[in-house]
Order: C-alpha cells, then sequence, then structure tokens
C-alpha cells in the first residue's frame, strides 16, 4: 500500500515530463506501480475489508424480538441472546444495534392555528449586551409576552430573573392587554415547573395563586422542543434585532418608556407575517375575546419578616432602608418589587422608598457624627462674685 506521499511524487515527476522509468528508478518503485499512481486522480485509501459483527447472525432474532416487546432495554435482549442463542458479546454491542433497528418515534411538523384571545406566549431573554444600570455594567433580563394570532407582543424588563419579577411581568402584560388569555404557554422555567414526574407536571406554588386569581390555563413545553413556543421565540429574536441594539438609558424607568414607544408605534403597527394583516387590527380582535381582569390586582411583591434593630435600617439587595424609630425592635414585613421597597408594621404601611440598585446605599443617609474640629465647646459655668447668706452667716459666727 502506497502513501499518499508517494502518490504525490509520482504526480509531480509526471507532471514534469519524467518518464515512468525514471521515476521509478528514483523513487525505488515499480514500472507498474508508478504507472498505477501516474494515472489514479485521488492518493491511495486504505480500505479495510469490513468484519462481520457476532451479532449479524442474530439479527433477525432481535428483530423478531422486537416485534413483539418494541420497548425492551438492552441488557435483557442480551440475556435472551445469551440463554437461548450462545451470544457471548458485550451489553454496549446489543445496545447500539437496538438503537439501528427499534423505529425512532419522530414528532411530525405541523402548522398550528390559533383563534384570537386564546394563547399567550411566555419566555425570558438575557439581553446581547450589558448597559451601564445604577453605576455598573449589570445583565438586563426580559420576559416577552407573545400573542401567536396576532403577532403583538410586549416585555418586562428586570435586572433580576427572580420569581417576583415573573410574577409582576405577567401582572403588567395582562393589564396592557386588558385582559386575560384562555392559557398561557411556557418553557420549563423553575418559577412555573417545579418539577416533572414523568409526563405529569408539578407547579410552583406562587404561580398556582397566579393562575387561581387571574383563572387561565398553563401549559408546560416539552423539553428540548422549541418549536411548540414558535411565536415567543420569534419575539425574542425580534427583540434583540430591531429594538435592543444602540439603545441608551440609564434605568429601568427610561428603558420601559423607549419600549412603549417602540411598541406602540413600531412593533405592534407592522404586518403580521403569515396572515398579512396589521398587527394592530388583529390585536383588537383578541382583546375583544379576552377574559375581563378580575377586580383586584394580584400582589407579585416578595416579602419577609424580621426585627428592626436599634439604628432603624432593614438591609434588602446590598441596601439599607430606614424603618421609623417607634417600630425599633418591633417586627416588621419588608416588601419590594422591581422599583420600590416599603415596610409594614401590622398590615400597615410605615415607610416606602425607591428601590436602589447600587451596593451599599443607606435611604435616608444616616447623621453623620461631627468632625473634631467641629465639635462643641464645653460648657463652661461663671464664677461667684458674691457670696451666698450662708457663708456669710458663717463668717460671722467665727469672727
Amino acid at each position: 500500500m502506497r502513501s499518499a506521499l508517494e502518490w504525490a511524487q509520482v504526480r509531480a515527476l509526471a507532471a514534469d515530463g519524467i518518464s515512468e522509468r525514471e521515476i521509478a528508478r528514483r523513487l525505488g518503485m515499480n514500472r507498474r506501480t508508478v504507472a498505477r499512481l501516474a494515472r489514479s486522480s485521488q492518493p491511495p485509501i486504505y480500505r479495510r475489508s469490513p468484519v462481520g459483527s457476532k451479532l449479524d447472525p442474530l439479527e433477525p432474532v432481535l428483530r423478531r424480538v422486537l416485534e413483539e416487546w418494541p420497548r425492551i432495554k438492552a441488557p435483557r435482549a442480551t440475556e435472551l441472546l445469551r440463554v437461548e442463542y450462545g451470544y457471548d458479546g458485550s451489553v454496549d454491542l446489543v445496545k447500539r444495534r437496538l438503537r439501528e433497528l427499534r423505529p425512532r418515534s419522530v414528532r411530525p411538523a405541523q402548522r398550528t392555528g390559533y383563534r384570537p384571545g386564546q394563547v399567550l406566549q411566555l419566555d425570558w431573554a438575557e439581553m446581547p449586551s450589558r448597559p451601564t444600570v445604577a453605576g455598573r455594567e449589570r445583565r438586563v433580563y426580559a420576559l416577552i409576552a407573545s400573542l401567536p394570532y396576532s403577532g403583538a407582543q410586549t416585555t418586562f424588563f428586570s435586572l433580576e430573573m427572580t420569581l417576583e419579577a415573573f410574577l409582576e411581568g405577567h401582572v403588567r402584560a395582562f393589564e396592557w392587554l386588558g385582559g386575560v388569555p384562555r392559557e398561557c404557554v411556557y418553557d420549563n422555567l423553575r418559577s412555573v415547573v417545579a418539577r416533572r414526574e414523568g409526563d405529569e407536571v408539578v407547579w410552583s406554588g406562587r404561580f398556582l395563586h397566579l393562575r387561581g386569581h387571574y383563572g387561565f390555563h398553563a401549559t408546560a413545553c416539552t423539553p428540548v422542543t422549541p418549536r411548540e413556543k414558535g411565536s415567543v421565540e420569534a419575539a425574542v429574536r425580534y427583540l434583540k434585532t430591531s429594538f435592543w441594539p444602540a439603545r441608551r438609558f440609564t434605568t429601568l424607568s427610561e428603558l420601559d418608556v423607549e419600549y412603549a414607544n417602540w411598541r406602540d408605534r413600531v412593533c405592534n403597527r407592522r404586518l403580521h407575517a403569515t396572515r398579512r394583516a396589521p398587527v394592530q387590527e388583529q390585536l383588537a380582535q383578541e382583546r375583544a375575546a379576552l377574559r375581563p381582569l378580575p377586580p383586584t390586582r394580584f400582589d407579585w411583591s416578595g416579602h419577609r419578616t424580621s426585627r428592626v434593630p436599634l439604628d432603624g435600617y432593614l438591609r434588602h439587595g446590598g441596601c439599607f432602608y430606614r424603618a421609623p424609630a417607634r417600630v425599633v425592635h418591633e417586627r416588621v414585613e419588608l416588601r419590594f418589587d422591581r422599583d420600590q421597597v416599603w415596610i409594614c408594621h401590622r398590615g400597615v404601611e410605615v415607610a416606602r422608598y425607591g428601590r436602589s440598585y447600587e451596593q451599599g446605599v443607606w435611604l435616608p443617609p444616616p447623621i453623620q457624627r461631627p468632625e473634631p474640629s467641629q465639635a462643641v465647646a464645653p460648657l463652661v459655668l461663671p464664677r461667684l462674685t458674691v457670696a451666698p447668706p450662708e457663708l456669710a452667716d458663717y463668717a460671722e459666727l467665727c469672727a
């Protein structure tokens, strides 16, 4: 077997016009080998003759076993072959052969139709760049809600992918729509799915509270099947490429204003890619078909109970928020959402602050102790110039 290097050398010498006899002499080859290499347009490839597998004679048996027990596992199939047919190979070999012979369950792709107000698809997405917010570069996350029928979408931005932000994004989306869709579709988010037990989904507690409050159905997609929520996947791509590039903002409130302008003037005024109809017109049809909002708003805020220390400051997210002096040493409830932090005592709000994302911020700032140069001078009492009457009477008695 000649190598690719020898083939290249023969081809190069033949291209120089050197005879096959001379090439054979220079390279120490047989003339017939030189002639064969010179005529070949491809380098020589070593091909090993296929060696049969130990399972080749037993493949008809495996096919019959699969027809009768389609879900049989490799260890049991290997045991049958060893006991009844004298197979002495490995389990891995049987496993690979079963993988080849077993028919694959492929879900066919299909186009899904939707009715107005039927489905809302939601998913988290991380924005492709990190803008400077609250003094440093931060990740910005977006909870995107998309309506497959109309192609309309809305987004809630946050610096955290917490359960509270997830619930707030839902409430904001429902309020923007002016109603509640019949069903919401999710990926397997931790905020939604506590765990999966086979085909059964165990939902998280606070998400069930949200579902019960607004009265909608929920569906968790099959793992690793993004086509089940193709509408929101397309909305994520559209948001990242059409809205996000070259945006300048310093707070999430500024980002909300910019997004609302883009959503209402650009995003939801385009033509639907499938129906070729204005998204805004179809959104009006969806809003007419939505279920009405409940009379009370869902409370999405996070909360925890703690005792107020002597200085009155409660810590949250690396910042400190002061409670009134009258509740020092009392148990209070600290509540928070994306934009605000407030303190409640016995069910009554006693303080509220705008939430800060800078580390080590005190709201309000504590009173600083004065510097030594600014210290107050000590009080000096004046000396008595007139003796008290008691001292005068004592002096007369001594005289």
